[in-house]
């Protein structure tokens, strides 16, 4: 008996993927017959049959199901080996390859900085991913060891975590539209992602929502080509609030838009990998930046509020000493400020990350 290969694997796991030889052979990149002849000598070579075939489709046998398991397991191990090869030539740590979205490179870099520091060694590559099947695909497949993604990944093999929340803003050229803290987006020359990217897909079943029609004027791959375009005064585009505090968006202004629209961001890694040391550092790293943000936030939320508060007990002192007649029926009762602060500061815990979606 002839031993199997490991393109003969690949060969059987595209077949069962696609549940088609003709798909699967469009796949590899090889022909139709070749793919089949392939197939049936390895049933030769094994004593029994991995597929059933008939002259409408294809079914897995049992024996094939079981051949499954055991090719998908030698072929992940088998591309995580290369991996490890090709990397250990480059360096005695091997690289974090990671899974971004243009958004979240500026925070993203100031954790690699600090990852660095305590891996001064450690090298690292990023790849732009813009949907979550590529994201899925490159985790499964080995090519990085984390993505980030704009919605939860559910998969049986993948461990998806929350990040951070993030609203979508409108950015325009400056003072088009002064003093409008929100605006309405329907009727407006808006510059869009390409279809099939995560972002599109969050506006595009916004607008299903809304029951709204949007005036596209133009589609563009990346957020600096849109705000680019945005200079230009081309339309206005919608993009995550973060990426608003890049460098290209200066000279530009930013709003909320009504109604709401926002995101979550994840962190998404292969929980069946086997991962160093360095690579869980860094996922969480991570974790902690967005922990510690939202934390922040939250507290400086509620001081602002508490002094709001302690501002209005000093007004209502105030004009209730002076007996001003004006003011006299607004002056609440110091058991109504003290109720006012706990239900304020109740609502607080129970919102702490509203400051970032809205």
């Amino acid at each position: 008996m002839s031993h199997l290969k490991i393109i003969q694997l690949e060969y059987f796991l595209a077949i069962v993927k696609y549940n088609s030889f003709t798909k699967a052979a469009n796949f590899l990149h090889i022909s139709q017959p070749s793919l089949t002849a392939t197939i049936k000598k390895m049933e030769a070579d094994l004593g029994y049959d991995l597929f059933m075939r008939t002259t409408k489709d294809i079914k897995i046998t049992e024996k094939g199901i079981q051949f499954y398991k055991h090719a998908t397991h030698i072929v992940q191990e088998y591309r995580s080996t290369v991996e490890k090869i090709y990397d250990l030539n480059i360096t005695s740590e091997p690289r974090i390859k990671m899974g971004m979205l243009e958004s979240t490179s500026q925070w993203m870099g100031k954790v690699i900085k600090q990852h660095h520091n305590d891996y001064p060694n450690q090298q690292y590559r990023m790849y732009e991913v813009h949907d979550r099947h590529s994201s899925i695909d490159k985790l499964l497949n080995f090519d990085v060891h984390f993505a980030l993604t704009n919605e939860e990944i559910t998969h049986e093999d993948i461990a998806s975590i929350p990040l951070y929340k993030e609203p979508y803003v409108l950015i325009t050229p400056k003072d088009e539209f002064p003093n409008q803290k929100t605006i309405t987006i329907e009727h407006l020359p808006l510059i869009m992602p390409n279809k099939n990217s995560q972002v599109r897909d969050h506006l595009d079943d916004y607008f299903n929502r809304m029951n709204q029609h949007p005036n596209i004027v133009l589609e563009a791959d990346r957020f600096e080509s849109a705000t680019n375009f945005v200079h230009l005064g081309l339309g206005y585009a919608v993009i995550p609030r973060f990426y608003y505090q890049s460098n290209f968006t200066n000279d530009l202004d930013s709003i909320k838009i009504r109604p709401n629209l926002g995101r979550k961001i994840f962190i998404n890694y292969l929980n069946k990998r086997k991962h160093s040391e360095q690579v869980m550092s860094l996922i969480q790293l991570c974790i902690a930046y967005w922990e510690t943000y939202i934390k922040k936030s939250s507290i400086s939320v509620k001081i602002i509020f508490a002094t709001l508060i302690g501002l209005l007990y000093i007004m209502n002192i105030y004009f209730f000493t002076i007996g001003s007649p004006f003011f006299k029926g607004i002056k609440l009762r110091n058991d109504e400020l003290s109720l006012l602060l706990v239900l304020q500061y109740d609502y607080l815990n129970h919102t702490q990350d509203s400051s970032l979606l809205y």
